[in-house]
């Protein structure tokens, strides 16, 4: 419930936004349904994992698979769209480099009895279901010069709303507010994570599919790792492990070489 509750409030926000900057709600009807469809794959799958996930992960670790979505664009974009992005001697040693970080993540929790690995394996997902739903919105942009980014946007967040009430009334049942413990925190957090994480990080990074590309773009998720694992530290004293840290490591190195520019 929580994960449906945190796209109301961005759709709150953006009910108000885009009256004020005159965009329309409606995206136009030849591309509804591929619109609504990569909403699922933008908000609705990955939010579903990411919150079941978190149950038995750390948040730095959440951040470490999170920081992953440049890799999987790479590969779902070599697989999905063949040529739309140049292949190199550079980007295939930055995506080897990716992986090692990856592996080193997941190694010790497959080898071990580890009951978190199914939550790492659902974060892991989210990462995998970002890629694809920015490799979708690509394709939406490019094909779809009049389609508005914030349009879309605000329909792909109806669309994995309306996904993520359904599934977490079916396995969860109706809200119960009394188990918000303590109601203050929960509230404001919803509030933070629908505003500012959804609607306006999400309205800076749809322009930024428009105008990079889907690989490039996702770039900025290349500091989440150490912000994960600093703030983690921080506020909750986890210390990451050796490997999580190699794996931040390898992983942000397999990034950056994936996206220098070409000489």
């Amino acid at each position: 419930m929580a994960a449906a509750l945190r796209l109301g409030v961005g759709l709150a926000f953006m009910s108000v936004a885009l009256p004020a900057m005159r965009i329309p709600f409606v995206a136009p009807r030849a591309v509804r349904g591929r619109v609504w469809g990569t909403g699922l794959l933008a908000f609705a799958i990955p939010l579903a994992l990411l919150f079941w996930g978190e149950r038995s992960i750390s948040a730095g670790l959440a951040g470490i698979l999170n920081g992953t979505v440049p890799i999987w664009g790479f590969i779902l974009g070599f697989f999905l769209t063949p040529g739309a992005e140049p292949i190199s001697a550079r980007k295939i040693a930055g995506l080897i480099l990716g992986m090692v970080g990856v592996v080193a993540v997941f190694l010790p929790k497959a080898i071990g009895t580890d009951p978190s690995l199914l939550g790492a394996v659902a974060v892991g997902g989210m990462a995998v279901s970002y890629a694809g739903s920015v490799l979708a919105n690509r394709s939406l942009f490019s094909k779809n010069p009049d389609l508005h980014p914030f349009t879309n946007l605000y329909q792909q967040l109806i669309a994995g709303g309306v996904t993520l009430l359904a599934i977490s009334l079916i396995f969860e049942g109706p809200p119960r507010p009394s188990e918000w413990n303590p109601i203050g925190v929960v509230l404001f957090t919803e509030l933070y994570l629908g505003a500012v994480s959804t609607s306006l990080a999400f309205m800076l990074f749809y322009r930024l599919i428009r105008a990079w590309g889907s690989v490039r773009a996702s770039t900025v998720t290349y500091v989440i790792p150490i912000a994960a694992l600093g703030l983690d530290l921080a506020l909750n004293g986890s210390i990451p492990k050796m490997n999580e840290i190699f794996g931040v490591a390898a992983i942000t190195a397999g990034v950056v070489i994936l996206n220098l520019p070409r000489k």
